[in-house]
């Protein structure tokens, strides 16, 4: 068997285009000589020369064990594939080097259409950047073992924004941006309805509300918010949600439960006395007793007010942003630093404590300059803001301490 190499003349002015993977993924596990091995003949291959193993040896400065022993580690990786003319001879045979793109796309020795649809996904500008984003936010290369789980992120309706949301949330939040951890956060977002990242800045603060609630709710019936069980946390989202009562009024039914032994079990029976009595037609309920209208006793009559009162604040919130951008830009930053400022309050450490302290003059810096923009255009400063009928118990009829305002009285 004769092996030539065939000469050119611009042999060095040549340029060989490995794939970044290979240089990312398989590179830094690999032996030198073996990353020798290959590249060396990565660059024959692309200019479709002819040379033997010996040959390769000779030029690397190896020994020929070595460049069988790299084909083999790269044969084992899915890198290259052998084709023997002799089975009888192992120690000649032709190299093919594999498609290492397609490769990490389709995992070996996969083929199909989810791989050409993932294919196609990474040649649109938006994957592109998705990718770079997280790798700005990782401070690392995408490990391509995390390629097939942004495939199913995006085919199960998630957009490139949100997977960078979710890594950017997994960081500052959670401090692990493993791939799989921050694949099940962005799959619980997408169940949640969560599909965009404004989805998500808006879920993040009503969740934050939420635990917010969970955790006064559990200082006030004396246990640790620390140890809050998922059926409590089912038990709180059902008085929230299905029997429709306010946090401020779960709070005063705890005020009630003050000296008993069960504080959790006689705030309970409580609410679910007090639900059953107004969906029955007793003490709050609609005229006529439907029980269609799950409101407590005390939004019966405040909520129309309070909607109202709402409605306007919206309506002057959406002319100030029309003419002033600027205003509703400064408004989702703070409510962005707001977040932030919960996470690093429930920090113990000294690194904690600062970060909430500079959180806090950065929040007060935006609201000075919010309250500059809104005086020069002419406009109160509480403009914006909800003006209650009772500004005491804003329209619920409780007073903070859980007992019943005045205006309910009245």
């Amino acid at each position: 068997m004769n092996f030539t190499v065939e000469s050119h003349p611009n042999y060095y002015l040549d340029d060989t285009q490995v794939p970044n993977v290979f240089i990312a993924e398989y590179m830094p596990g690999a032996p030198g000589d073996y990353v020798k091995v290959y590249l060396y003949a990565y660059m024959c291959a692309a200019r479709r020369d002819i040379l033997s193993n010996e040959t390769i040896a000779r030029e690397l400065g190896v020994s020929v064990e070595d460049v069988l022993a790299a084909w083999t580690y790269f044969e084992k990786r899915g890198l290259i594939r052998k084709y023997f003319s002799n089975r009888l001879d192992e120690l000649h045979y032709d190299v093919t080097f594999t498609d290492i793109k397609r490769l990490v796309v389709e995992g070996p020795g996969k083929a199909g259409d989810g791989g050409e649809k993932l294919r196609s996904a990474l040649e649109d500008a938006e994957v592109r950047k998705m990718f770079q984003d997280i790798e700005s936010i990782t401070g690392a290369l995408f490990p391509s073992a995390d390629i097939q789980r942004v495939k199913v992120l995006l085919d199960d309706g998630a957009s490139p924004g949100l997977i960078v949301s979710a890594y950017k949330f997994c960081r500052e939040r959670k401090k692990n941006t493993r791939g799989a951890y921050v694949a099940e956060v962005a799959k619980r977002w997408l169940d949640a309805g969560v599909k965009t990242p404004e989805d998500a800045e808006s879920y993040l603060i009503d969740t934050d509300a939420r635990m917010d609630t969970y955790k006064r709710v559990m200082k006030a019936l004396g246990l640790q918010f620390a140890a809050i069980t998922d059926a409590e946390k089912a038990v709180f989202d059902d008085w929230l949600d299905r029997m429709g009562f306010t946090p401020d009024e779960i709070l005063a039914a705890a005020a009630k439960a003050a000296g008993k032994r069960n504080k959790y079990d006689y705030v309970k029976k409580i609410l679910e006395s007090d639900y059953e009595a107004m969906t029955s037609g007793g003490l709050g309920s609609p005229a006529g007793g439907s029980g269609k209208n799950p409101a407590t006793k005390r939004n019966v009559y405040y909520e129309k007010t309070r909607a109202k009162a709402e409605a306007e604040a919206n309506a002057h919130r959406s002319e100030v942003y029309g003419k002033f951008p600027e205003v509703e830009s400064i408004d989702k930053e703070i409510r962005r630093l707001d977040i932030e400022s919960f996470s690093a309050t429930e920090s113990r450490t000294d690194r904690g404590q600062k970060e909430s302290k500079r959180i806090s003059a950065e929040i007060k810096r935006k609201l000075a300059e919010k309250a500059d923009i809104m005086s020069r255009a002419g406009y109160p400063q509480d403009y914006m803001d909800i003006h209650y009928n009772c500004a005491k118990c804003k329209d619920t009829g409780v007073r903070d301490d859980g007992g019943a305002c005045d205006c309910y009285k009245a």
